[in-house]
């Protein structure tokens, strides 16, 4: 059987439930890390009790992530893949009174850890084996209130060149890429509380801005994972795998030049739809 790591196995409406859920389709055992959220863990040990095993780790302390790597290095464990799926969000930044303590907490998280998993597992990794790191189409352009954000996904694409020349030099020809998501549903529309990870302006915008007029679900980045693991991608190395819809190829203001009707240049009228959409869902799980 082939093993996997993948980070940010914490809820099941994530892109790492999804991926942990196809890598097993696949037949992969899948060691899951999480940060504090394991609700995913019961649903795993019901359908599939021999197929993952949860590990907890705090990404963003170098303690945390060598006690990691020792679980692997410790006990021999092979692994085909590791996919450095977990990120930190940056949110709101203020940049006349910036919080660089937020600046150091994402880059910890989605930088940092991917190399210090990359570097400190690779002997674990088997020849040909795989990593995937998981970027944004925020790291490919400038941000107004997310700048740690998009600013480390951005260190991460080269950082996803760099470790693929220098492994794929390397006599196991480990293969290094990154998939690019744009905006992807990972949310559950009827919980209030999904609106800290998606603000309801963004839900609307975002699926209008994507030529393919929607989110990407969970399971079609998933789709790519298992893809990109598989021997059918054996000369992918390097480089980013776009899964946004057409989403980054989408000028601003070419699309309001073009004359197409934009919402968000109504946000109150966008919160609102939401906010009605809501009020329907929860209705209706009564």
């Amino acid at each position: 059987m082939k093993n996997a790591l993948v980070t940010g196995v914490s809820w099941t409406t994530g892109i790492g439930f999804a991926i942990s859920k196809q890598l097993i389709e696949d037949g992969f055992f899948v060691y899951a890390v999480y940060h504090s959220e394991d609700s995913t863990a019961k649903e795993f040990y019901e359908q599939n009790p021999n197929n993952i095993k949860f590990l907890q780790c705090d990404l963003s302390k170098r303690e945390s992530l060598k006690s990691l790597i020792s679980y692997f290095t410790d006990s021999d464990i092979k692994l085909d893949a590791v996919i450095n799926n977990a990120g930190a969000f940056s949110g709101e930044e203020d940049i006349n009174n910036y919080n660089f303590e937020t600046w150091d907490r994402v880059f910890a998280v989605n930088v940092t850890a991917p190399l210090i998993l990359s570097v400190g597992l690779k002997k674990q990794l088997k020849r040909n084996g795989v990593i995937i790191n998981m970027v944004s189409t925020d790291g490919m352009k400038g941000s107004f209130s997310s700048m740690a954000y998009a600013a480390s996904k951005a260190a991460l694409i080269n950082l996803t060149d760099s470790l693929a020349i220098n492994f794929g030099y390397d006599d196991k020809k480990i293969r290094v890429t990154a998939i690019c998501p744009g905006w992807v549903k990972s949310f559950d529309e009827a919980d209030p509380s999904s609106s800290e990870m998606v603000p309801f302006i963004s839900r609307s915008t975002g699926s209008e801005l994507c030529p393919l007029g929607r989110f990407a679900e969970t399971f079609e980045i998933a789709n790519v994972v298992s893809f990109l693991v598989s021997d059918k991608a054996s000369f992918i190395s390097g480089g980013v795998v776009p899964v946004h819809g057409g989403y980054n190829g989408v000028a601003f203001d070419m699309y309001v030049e073009s004359g197409r009707p934009f919402e968000g240049y109504h946000p109150e009228e966008a919160i609102k739809a939401q906010m009605q959409k809501l009020e329907i869902a929860n209705e209706c799980t009564k």
